[in-house]
């Protein structure tokens, strides 16, 4: 009894002593370049809310083949016109870019360093490019917008200039037709928060 005793205490030493690996962070961090622009995310929806269903046209908007460049008007969907949302592609053509006036350590930044952000998810999220990494879903709750709202904690860092961003929606017409629209205030019901959607 005694040896087998022994026998599980060395070995629970053993394992104590062996290294631990590092703690995951919440966000996905990849080492990157600065993205190169556009930058695209498919099946984006892109703030709290945010839920694909039953949508009612509230502006006229034209219905495209796709969300692509070389896309082709198809229709038009008239105010008061009911659509099904079916998917979205987010496109950050230029990034916010924020200043840092004080220290990220989580992010690696001191003041004077400028992260970029892409695509906003809500209640403070997005993604971000700062310091040689592309982070998804980073914690920015610590930026003031240029508005002077947004900063849910530390306020640490300011927008200083807007992006350029654009959301395309595939949506379904009442008589089957499928097309691509600039989802630009066009719709109620996107936000399931709110009865408006707002960007």
């Amino acid at each position: 009894m005694r040896s087998l005793i022994l026998i599980v205490s060395c070995s629970l030493s053993l394992i104590a002593s062996l290294p631990r690996p590092p703690l995951a962070d919440h966000a996905p961090v990849v080492e990157a370049k600065e993205p190169a622009l556009p930058v695209v995310d498919v099946n984006a929806c892109p703030f709290e809310g945010c839920t694909f269903r039953k949508w009612t046209v509230i502006r006229k908007s034209t219905l495209y083949t796709s969300w692509k460049a070389d896309r082709r008007q198809i229709g038009t969907l008239t105010k008061g016109n009911v659509v099904t949302g079916i998917t979205g592609v987010h496109i950050t053509r230029k990034p916010d870019v924020i200043h840092v006036f004080q220290t990220i350590p989580e992010l690696g930044l001191k003041p004077g360093d400028v992260l970029l952000r892409y695509m906003y998810l809500g209640e403070g999220f997005a993604n971000i490019w700062a310091h040689g990494r592309y982070v998804k879903a980073a914690d920015t709750t610590f930026v003031t917008e240029k508005s002077g709202s947004g900063c849910l904690r530390d306020c640490v860092a300011v927008v200083e200039e807007s992006g350029e961003k654009e959301w395309w929606v595939e949506v379904k017409t009442s008589s089957g037709k499928i097309g691509w629209t600039n989802a630009d205030y066009n719709f109620d019901g996107v936000d399931a928060l709110a009865s408006k959607f707002r960007r």
